[in-house]
């Protein structure tokens, strides 16, 4: 049984760390507390300057204000009438300003409102002064109109000092809980932080002490272990032991390891062992460890064996007899990996062949290399810094014009086919060169030389180092990239007509919602005066014109608005938010409040998770969907709106492309409606298309148009299914995430 140890040593440190560690705790929680009571102190210093502020510039105004009223009496001055009237504004925002900032201070609160009132009986007699038409050349109504209000300022005045007075008190207050806060906090850390490091500077001093002491020990332990193990790595070999006493064996972890299996993963056996030897050599090897057992030795010997992941390898074995340092008796086994010796030797009898197969594949590789820089249109070359050597690719000079009989072996050739806009551009470079530097990617344009045809070519390079035998070389790909230049110049004339079409769009947004609609408000209100005042003059037929322009009116109206709701879903530049869209749905129930009512709704909706959406754009798309369940309703049949919603993976879902394999929100709107046909289910997003008349069902045909555009903005897909006389069912589906 083992005895129980007491480590003192162990003790003391533990005994320290606990001590310091609460120490240390105890510091940070004290020195939290007071810079908090050092930042709340530090607020009320800011309010109650502000406060003393705010009230020297009401009084200050309040006097401007009865100044600016007596050169009123004397001068009857508009523009100092105007200034009263902005003085007076300034000093209403003052009180409310007061009122704000003490609102936390009952006292101060009831002496403001009082303040208030006299502020305001002081603006009520200015406003008198306005209305009074009083003779300035009598003596005495003059006097009577010049100290009207002088108690007023004397009481605004004495309640401004009393205010004054109570704010100082408070600053004084606090002032001396700031100055104690200041003097005490220093203090309390200073001894605290000396008291923690003293702990943790003895406790660093022990273990210090005692690491030392077990350093060395383990060190010298270590190195022995350590130059075992990389002996028998370096080596490819592994040790083992039979001890004849207990017939038990040992293997060192490089014995697992050359088998292909992790240290210490099986109990070390000799029938494990031979478990791995290749079937032909089985029988070889128990008499060879026969001999060796009973002898004590045998000379070395070579056998196959099977590793764990299968590969065949060859081992060479050899075995002592010896006596341990305990006197008992065990042997001693090496177990050599001895494949890579006899590898090489069967590599040495194929090396001709193998030599002459690279030749062979070298030149194979050549002219495929050679095909592609044809097919790809590039071509390479590269500078032999050692030597200052060029070597340029069949095709880079067919790329610049040469012709195969040409013989060029230095830039300059190449450099003066440069287009002249960009030759700054290649000296930049060449100074680059020159510094061993390599070029960052750029495209220049050449004269061909063959043609004199204008060819645009797009660089990169890279300087490599890593080869000792070749040394260091620039390493240049030339791409022609003409097609690319000019497919490029038709997207950007495309961009710029859309760009233009993008203005015409906006021109006419501006029309619609500015220039149309003038006119429109005009007939608008020429009609309503004519419905109000000379309607019982116009016979039948005219009050039915009337009514039908009135009607027409109307539907313009709305069908204007509808096209700048359509308008603003398609522009690109809406913001999207991180929003909870059960807040939207129910901003949509808010807003058709009133028809639900009127028609008696049921609407029943799961609750619904928050996307990253543009907000007003969804909401719309909530309106647009309930709206048209309200609008087409059964006569005299309550409807029943239901939404429901699940996540669901892209290609599982059969309506959305199979490709698309991001997971999405899926809403279903579904309603008791009059249905549709489902020959309809795609025309009905189209705009301005209609499946009703007119009379029989009011609108324009652009709410679905603009639900789907809403829904393609946010990259998410719309569907429609109707039955007749039974109801439709809109699906959506919005990405779970936008990038």
């Amino acid at each position: 049984m083992k005895r129980f140890i007491f480590d003192r040593s162990y003790f003391l440190l533990t005994v320290i760390f606990v001590v310091a560690t609460g120490l240390i705790f105890f510091l940070m929680g004290l020195t939290y507390k007071h810079l908090e009571k050092l930042s709340e102190t530090s607020q009320k210093f800011t309010h109650a300057f502000e406060v003393s502020l705010k009230l020297e510039s009401l009084y200050s105004g309040m006097v401007e204000i009865d100044l600016q009223r007596r050169n009123y009496i004397w001068f009857k001055d508009e523009h100092t009438k105007k200034i009263l009237e902005q003085n007076i504004s300034q000093t209403k925002s003052l009180t409310k300003e007061l009122q704000i900032l003490l609102k936390n201070n009952p006292r101060q609160l009831e002496n403001v409102d009082l303040l208030q009132n006299m502020v305001g009986y002081m603006h009520k007699i200015i406003y008198d002064t306005f209305k009074d038409n009083f003779n300035s050349s009598d003596p005495y109504e003059m006097k009577i109109y010049f100290v009207k209000g002088k108690n007023v300022m004397d009481s605004i005045h004495d309640k401004i000092d009393e205010m004054q007075e109570i704010e100082s008190q408070i600053l004084e207050e606090r002032k001396n809980d700031y100055l104690f806060s200041q003097k005490s906090t220093p203090f309390y850390l200073y001894i605290i932080s000396i008291s923690s490091l003293g702990l943790l500077g003895f406790a660093f001093y022990k273990i210090n002490s005692d690491v030392k002491n077990q350093k060395k020990v383990n060190r010298d332990l270590q190195l022995a272990l350590d130059s075992s193990k990389l002996a028998e790595q370096v080596g490819g070999y592994g040790i083992w032991i039979l001890n004849f006493a207990t017939k038990e064996y040992t293997f060192s972890d490089n014995e697992y390891r050359i088998l292909g299996y992790e240290p210490q993963s099986f109990k070390a056996s000799y029938e494990t062992f031979v478990e791995h030897i290749h079937p032909e050599d089985l029988d070889e090897v128990n008499r060879k460890s026969k001999l060796m057992i009973e002898g004590g030795i045998t000379d070395p010997f070579r056998y196959r064996v099977i590793r764990k992941d299968g590969t065949l390898r060859h081992f060479q074995a050899i075995g002592r007899t010896v006596i341990d340092k305990n006197g008992e008796k065990i042997m001693l086994g090496i177990t050599t990996d001895v494949t890579h010796e006899i590898e090489n030797q069967l590599k040495l009898e194929g090396i001709n062949w193998m030599l002459t197969e690279r030749n062979k594949n070298l030149s194979i590789s050549n002219e495929t290399f050679t095909e592609a820089e044809k097919i790809g249109l590039f071509g390479t070359w590269q500078w032999f810094i050692g030597d200052n050597h060029y070597n340029f690719s069949e095709n880079l000079l067919q790329l610049y014009g040469f012709s195969p009989e040409e013989n060029v072996d230095n830039l300059e050739p190449i450099f003066a086919l440069t287009h002249p806009e960009d030759l700054k551009l290649i000296d930049r470079k060449k100074e680059k060169l020159n510094n061993h530097s390599p070029w960052s990617p750029f495209t220049y344009r050449i004269f061909r030389k063959n043609d004199g045809s204008v060819r645009y070519l797009s660089v990169t390079s890279k300087l490599i180092n890593d080869d000792p035998n070749i040394g260091t070389y620039f390493l240049v790909i030339v791409r022609d990239v003409t097609q690319e230049e000019k497919d490029q110049r038709i997207v950007e004339e495309q961009n710029r007509i859309l760009q233009a079409n993008n203005q015409e769009l906006q021109a006419f947004n501006y029309v619609a919602s500015h220039d149309l609609q003038e006119p429109l408000r005009k007939i608008e209100t020429f009609i309503s005066r004519l419905y109000e005042k000379d309607l019982e003059k116009l016979s039948d037929s005219g009050k039915q014109y009337v009514e039908r322009i009135q009607f027409s009116a109307g539907r313009m109206r709305k069908l204007i608005n509808d096209l700048l709701q359509f308008s603003r879903t398609t522009r690109a530049e809406q913001t999207f938010e991180i929003s909870n869209l059960n807040d939207l749905m129910k901003e949509t129930l808010e807003e058709l409040h009133h028809p639900i009512l009127e028609k008696n709704a049921n609407i029943e909706i799961e609750k619904l998770p928050t996307l990253n959406v543009v907000p007003f754009q969804i909401q719309q798309l909530f309106t647009n969907l309930i709206g048209n369940s309200l609008k087409y309703s059964k006569p005299d049949i309550a409807p029943e709106i239901s939404v429901k919603v699940e996540t669901v993976n892209g290609a599982l879902e059969p309506k959305i492309p199979s490709q698309d394999k991001k997971n999405y929100v899926k809403i279903i709107f579904k309603d008791n409606g009059i249905g549709f046909e489902q020959q309809y289910a795609e025309k009905i997003f189209t705009l301005f298309n209609r499946l009703h008349g007119k009379m029989e069902f009011e609108g324009t045909g652009i709410g679905l148009a603009i639900c789907k555009k809403i829904v393609e903005n946010h990259l998410g897909y719309i569907f429609a299914e109707g039955i007749p006389n039974e109801g439709s069912t809109f699906t959506i589906y919005l990405p779970e995430k936008i990038a």
